[in-house]
């Protein structure tokens, strides 16, 4: 039940457009075109639409998208933190392993940007209760 909605695996899934909130885009949906239900650790992230502009993007092959499961987000909130000094949101954090993972297949001389928005210090304790368990 995670949001990734261009990753699902299947047509019925989060590869099949739909309207939500008045916007046609990619839709999480069930078999019968019901909004299905989603799951993420970061609420941001939490959603089962993706916004037109991502649909555009990924339609016309200029953007492609990766997924991050909420275990990857928890492993990067806390590298970040251990190796930068930075609490990322938990929305940005799950881009940084994957960002790692493909920093790792690069050439020596190229490098690699993740853009950290928002804050993670609203996050902390969220984070602190799910590294307990």
């Amino acid at each position: 039940e995670h949001a990734a909605r261009f990753h699902t695996g299947e047509k019925s899934g989060g590869d099949r457009i739909g309207v939500l909130q008045g916007t046609m885009s990619y839709v999480l949906q069930d078999p019968n075109g019901q909004i299905a239900t989603t799951h993420s650790i970061s609420a941001g992230l939490d959603y089962s639409a993706i916004g037109p502009e991502h649909a555009f993007l990924y339609d016309s092959g200029r953007a492609e998208y990766i997924k991050s499961s909420d275990i990857e987000a928890l492993e990067g909130f806390e590298l970040c933190a251990k190796l930068e000094g930075i609490i990322p949101a938990l929305e940005t954090s799950h881009a940084i392993m994957p960002a790692i993972r493909i920093a790792r297949e690069l050439p020596a001389d190229e490098g690699i940007i993740v853009n950290l928005s928002g804050r993670g210090d609203k996050d902390v304790q969220l984070v602190a209760d799910l590294q307990r368990r």
